[in-house]
């Protein structure tokens, strides 16, 4: 009977070599585990972080657990920043959920009015009352109802005067009077391409939803020709846009950022991706730009942020660098908000105390912001140079330890080296009060344009998507300042053919609304001041009950 085992070495050289070899396997299979470990982990943060997108909160928010030992001391906070500490975070949320209940609607007197008499019928009314002298009958007004009346589509009948004259030479001497001019050639007047123009660009309504409701209203205008008339505004406004664009290459600070679209035209058979751009203006040259390119390379930007000279913020992609570095007057800003949400999905997925530390460092950075919001510029700075920039200088001494001590393929070593190997853009904002910490205005900005795409997936053709920059330039100013879009765009569209250029100017956003303050949204105002201040309150409250937790 003969053994299936193999035969072993006799001699000691040949032991060793054959222990020599199976260690080498040993270590070889160690190293494949430890890979396939690797590969198991970063799916699974990779599965947790989809199932968090798809189905959980998409706010970032942090707070420290009560059941850890805090990291730092938190800053003072003056009493009156915050209104009353809650006892207990569980009454802190009942408190935010504590609502005023629904008072009584008051419309705007602004709005038109239209009585309704309710008459009494005869047999409602008491015999004895019915022929009783004495007995007054008069109207109450008991409440006020809104109602709603459908827009209307009219032709307007356009009718020139003219003087014709019969010559004694048999010729015929006629004027005629002189029509306003048209920003297009059209059979359609401004207030309908505004209202075009704010449904699609500032509504997200496409084309063939409009091409429905225009005929509910008793005529239907076909996709396609909605799609040359706002090319040709796009053309006609160019000069106003243009000069929008030129402002806001004059401000200090200005924030950049990009979002891919599905563009046809660009591929034989099949969509290609293209790129709207935003370029975010400071509140000196409050406006936000829209660009469009058929990839993502630096000739977009260079072409659109040729001769800025300031603060560049934006994400880290490397065009952005690449241009600081060509134009030493552009000086890249990092934003805060990106590297922290690296580090806030590793907390999400595998909390431990390194990322509880870094958000703890993020945390400690974005209180001072927050109690510094209503600063001057120069107050911003000093408060940064104070408090913000030795956090700042312990924040970098801490990352270069950890980076030291991670694994190369570390996902927290990968979220520390995106702000090492920036670190110099990242601590840009403490040299000057009117850099924000973060580039998330930008982003929001970029949101508007984001919204549309949804409803209407994809641009035609490139020129598509020139016309779409150009129209989101003049609706998202205009909701940036709270102006009515169509009211806007309806006395742009009337004014700007007889406009000269050097009285553009007052058809700019923010000084068209001075000069017309019926058309400012106020209730969005208010609604924003509200909000800013509850989440400013609720800040400052979950500062001092933070306070309140620590050990004394």
């Amino acid at each position: 009977m003969t053994s299936s085992r193999p035969e072993l070495p006799q001699d000691i050289e040949a032991c060793h070599a054959l222990i020599g070899r199976l260690k080498e396997e040993q270590r070889q299979q160690a190293q494949t585990i430890d890979e396939q470990q690797a590969t198991i982990d970063r799916l699974s943060a990779d599965m947790a972080l989809l199932k968090r997108a798809l189905f959980g909160s998409r706010r970032e928010r942090f707070r420290d657990d009560p059941d850890q030992q805090y990291l730092f001391e938190s800053e003072e906070v003056k009493a009156e920043e915050a209104s009353p500490t809650p006892n207990t975070e569980e009454e802190e949320t009942k408190s935010r959920r504590k609502s005023k209940g629904r008072g009584r609607r008051v419309f705007p007197e602004s709005l038109p009015r239209k009585a309704v008499r309710h008459e009494l019928n005869e047999e409602d009314i008491p015999e004895d009352l019915r022929d009783d002298p004495t007995a007054k009958r008069f109207f109450k007004k008991t409440s006020e109802q809104l109602e709603f009346v459908p827009p209307s589509v009219y032709v307007i009948e356009h009718y020139q005067e003219v003087i014709v004259r019969d010559e004694e030479t048999g010729e015929t001497t006629m004027v005629t009077a002189r029509r306003p001019p048209q920003l297009i050639d059209a059979y359609t007047g401004p207030g309908f391409w505004s209202y075009l123009t704010a449904s699609r660009f500032a509504d997200h309504l496409p084309y063939y939803r409009q091409e429905d409701i225009l005929s509910r209203y008793g005529f239907r205008i076909g996709r396609s020709t909605q799609g040359r008339w706002m090319a040709a505004l796009a053309e006609g406004v160019k000069p106003l846009v243009d000069l929008m664009q030129s402002l806001t290459l004059k401000s200090r600070v200005v924030g950049v950022d990009e979002t891919p679209v599905k563009t046809l035209g660009l591929k034989v058979g099949s969509a290609a991706t293209a790129y709207l751009w935003d370029v975010i203006g400071d509140a000196d040259h409050p406006y936000d730009c829209f660009h469009f390119t058929v990839d993502r390379s630096r000739d977009g930007p260079e072409r659109f942020l040729s001769g800025y000279q300031g603060y560049l913020q934006s994400d880290a992609y490397i065009c952005y660098d690449s241009l600081s570095k060509a134009n030493p007057e552009m000086i890249q800003v990092g934003c805060w908000a990106h590297a922290r949400r690296k580090f806030e999905e590793l907390n999400y997925v595998t909390p431990n105390v390194r990322t509880h530390t870094a958000m703890g460092y993020f945390q400690r950075l974005y209180d001072i912001e927050d109690r510094g919001h209503d600063f001057s510029e120069e107050q911003r700075y000093e408060l940064r140079q104070d408090e913000s920039k030795p956090i700042v200088i312990e924040f970098h001494h801490w990352l270069v330890e950890q980076w030291e001590r991670e694994l190369p393929k570390s996902n927290l070593r990968a979220a520390i080296g995106y702000m090492t190997n920036r670190w110099a853009a990242f601590e840009q904002y403490l040299n000057c009060g009117a850099i924000p910490i973060d580039n998330n205005r930008t982003e929001a900005a970029l949101k508007f344009a984001i919204l549309g795409r949804k409803a209407w997936l994809f641009f035609g053709n490139p020129q598509g998507g020139k016309t779409a920059a150009t129209l989101f330039t003049l609706t998202k100013s205009c909701n940036r300042h709270r102006v009515d879009p169509f009211a806007y765009l309806r006395d742009v569209y009337t004014r700007l053919p007889s406009t000269p250029e050097s009285e553009l100017e007052s058809l700019l956003p923010d000084r068209w609304v001075n000069e017309h303050p019926e058309h400012l949204v106020e209730e969005r105002v208010h609604e924003a001041q509200q909000r800013a201040q509850r989440t400013r309150a609720r800040r400052a409250q979950r500062r001092l009950l933070t306070q309140a937790k620590r050990p004394k």
